[in-house]
Parts: structure tokens; C-alpha cells; sequence
């Protein structure tokens, strides 16, 4: 269901208003960037693919269909668009021993993550850049932007139960590479 205010912009543009669009761009600007940025990790490259996450949306929004917010969709061009770009980049991520991540209950990964002191949040920062795009992308919307699991399922392009699962077992992979963080650091 698409927001009133953000439907009556969109009617705008698509009219011809194209510098309606500007309303559009700075209601959303900084949330697609705080995605994108968690998702390719360089500052320059994140806002270079902020800009093309917006040329997109611009171009396309005759396609845009009000079966999802058009936040939701605008995260799905800009998750798309990370993820085009880090293939181009070939980043890697490392995989995780699926036994070692059944190994962590949930009290040691709620524990883990519930302590917001200032070196628990940058080694949550530091863990996150070495999560997966879908990884880093379902955390980021979900915690941070306070995004439902519908709504992620969209911008991913999967169900519902494929998040709740993705999210449950996310938090263990966090909680386990934190505490290889901070194994890290005393060294």
C-alpha cells in the first residue's frame, strides 16, 4: 500500500512535474544511502550508487505498482543495485561453518548483540561488512529501518519464512563474528 503524499508526488512526475521528484529524492535519499553503504562498504562508491539507485527509480517509475511502498521498492533498486555493483567488484564474503552457527544458542547471540556500549556497536559494524548483500541488507532493513519481514521479502525478492529464518540465523553468524573480533583485537 503506497503512502497518500508519496502516491500524489509520483502522480506529479509521472504528469510532467519532473522537479516534484526532488520531494521524492530527499525523503529517501538518506535511507537508501545508509543501505547501500552498509552494502558496498567504500563512502564514494556508496554514493555513487545512491545517484544510480535514484536514476533508476526516476526512469522506472512509470512501472512502479502500489502493490508494495514505494520505500519498499525503492530499496529493492537500491539492493539490486548494491548488488550489481559488488558483482562488478567481485566482493567476497566468507562462508560460515553451518554446525558452528547451530552451535550458538539464542541467549548467547541476544546477549552478545543486546550490549550497546561504543566498541560492542563499531565491532557490530565491523561484523556486518562480513555478512552477505542479503545478509547485510536483512539486518540493515530490519533493524535499523525497522522494516517488517514483508517488506523485506520484497526487497529481496523471497518469502517471508525465508527472512524470519535468514534474521534468526544472522544473529548467530553476528554474534560469532564478533566474538572472532574481539579474538582479533587482543592478539
Amino acid at each position: 500500500m503506497v503512502r497518500k503524499d508519496d502516491a500524489r508526488i509520483i502522480q506529479r512526475v509521472l504528469e510532467g512535474e519532473t522537479e516534484a521528484f526532488a520531494d521524492l529524492l530527499g525523503r529517501f535519499e538518506a535511507k537508501v544511502y545508509s543501505l547501500v553503504a552498509r552494502l558496498v562498504g567504500i563512502e564514494a562508491e556508496a554514493e555513487e550508487v545512491t545517484q544510480d539507485v535514484f536514476v533508476q527509480a526516476y526512469t522506472h517509475l512509470a512501472d512502479f505498482r502500489a502493490e508494495a511502498d514505494f520505500s519498499s521498492w525503492l530499496y529493492r533498486i537500491a539492493y539490486n543495485t548494491a548488488l550489481m555493483h559488488l558483482r562488478r567488484r567481485r566482493a567476497v564474503t566468507l562462508p560460515m561453518d553451518e554446525r558452528l552457527i547451530d552451535s550458538v544458542t539464542d541467549e548467547m547471540a541476544d546477549s552478545a548483540l543486546a550490549e550497546a556500549t561504543e566498541e560492542r556497536i563499531a565491532l557490530l559494524e565491523k561484523a556486518l561488512k562480513r555478512l552477505s548483500p542479503e545478509d547485510r541488507t536483512a539486518v540493515t532493513l530490519f533493524y535499523f529501518e525497522k522494516r517488517s519481514t514483508r517488506e523485506i521479502a520484497f526487497v529481496l525478492g523471497t518469502t517471508v519464512s525465508n527472512v524470519t529464518t535468514r534474521l534468526y540465523r544472522v544473529r548467530k553468524r553476528l554474534y560469532l563474528l564478533i566474538k572472532q573480533l574481539e579474538h582479533e583485537q587482543k592478539r
